[in-house]
């Protein structure tokens, strides 16, 4: 492939105000490249479905959540930025102790029903791929980790065949929501031989890690 001159936006804030232009040019990006396997990580199933109304058919969206029932502590929320802090104070105003980070069933079926393949995240088959703590990419962007997380799941239910192109697409996650992160990754048999080869989108600085 020749060199390439390839737009990246870089937002000013994490968060779902971010999709739309998100999800824009992930497809852009796919049509020129040719690529036909979208990974989105979702946890009430709207981003999915934006995904699915940006892209449809040629392409296959595959929608990745945490297990049913997860939920965490209220006081994971990113409270870093005005918003998320108003956000944070008014779960904790009507009393909220949790907040549901997973697909329910219901939510998954309508997503199946609708033409995206749904998975949940296998966190030990991850860690047992790897063989890493994947962590260490917040230091460039929680969705980075997300996406790349949710693009192994892929991968490792055979949705998205290993040594192919994909387009992944995250949100900065627990506080955040939505998609402000597209990449462009290169999946493989073995983790050493996996590349993030394009960023497209993301937030120009990363909010705290999710991991506590």
């Amino acid at each position: 492939m020749d060199d390439q001159r390839v737009t990246v936006s870089y937002y000013a804030e994490p968060g779902p105000q971010n999709t739309e232009a998100t999800l824009a040019a992930a497809r852009a990006r796919a049509e020129a490249l040719g690529l036909r396997d979208v990974v989105v990580a979702t946890d009430t199933g709207k981003t999915a479905r934006a995904a699915l109304a940006a892209f449809g058919a040629p392409f296959r969206v595959v929608a990745v959540s945490n297990p049913p029932g997860v939920a965490l502590p209220l006081g994971r929320l990113h409270d870093y930025l005005p918003r998320f802090r108003e956000h944070r104070a008014g779960l904790v105003r009507q009393g909220v102790v949790k907040v549901p980070c997973s697909l329910t069933v219901e939510q998954a079926a309508e997503l199946q029903q609708a033409g995206t393949t749904v998975l949940r995240v296998d966190w030990k088959g991850i860690q047992a791929f790897t063989k890493m703590d994947l962590r260490s990419m917040e230091r460039i962007g929680v969705g980075v980790r997300v996406a790349v997380c949710c693009a192994l799941t892929a991968v490792l239910a055979k949705a998205v065949p290993a040594g192919e192109d994909v387009v992944a697409l995250a949100g900065t996650g627990f506080g955040g929501g939505g998609a402000d992160t597209a990449v462009v990754l290169r999946t493989a048999a073995a983790w050493r031989d996996w590349r993030v080869l394009e960023t497209l989108a993301r937030p120009r600085e990363s909010p705290p890690s999710e991991g506590g």
